[in-house]
C-alpha cells in the first residue's frame, strides 16, 4: 500500500452538516482510509491508498458531492 495524505481547501460548506456529509462521502470512496473535515477552516484532510485512487479522483468525489476544491 502507498499511503498518502492530502489537505484540500473546500468551498460550499455552509454548516457542520455539510462537513459531516462530505466526510461520510469521502470515507465511502474505495481507497480512502480516513477523511477529516474541518468546517471552520474549510479544509479536508484525506488519508488514502495512492495505488487504489488518485488525488484527481478524490477532488472529483468532492465536486460530485456538490462542493468546490480551491
Amino acid at each position: 500500500m502507498s499511503e498518502k495524505t492530502v489537505i484540500l481547501s473546500v468551498r460550499g460548506m455552509h454548516c457542520e452538516g455539510c462537513a459531516n456529509n462530505l466526510g461520510n462521502t469521502l470515507r465511502a470512496v474505495s481507497g480512502v482510509r480516513e477523511a477529516y473535515v474541518n468546517f471552520g477552516k474549510k479544509k479536508v484532510t484525506i488519508v488514502y491508498d495512492a495505488e487504489q485512487i488518485s488525488q484527481e479522483r478524490l477532488e472529483s468525489a468532492i465536486t460530485d458531492a456538490g462542493y468546490e476544491v480551491e
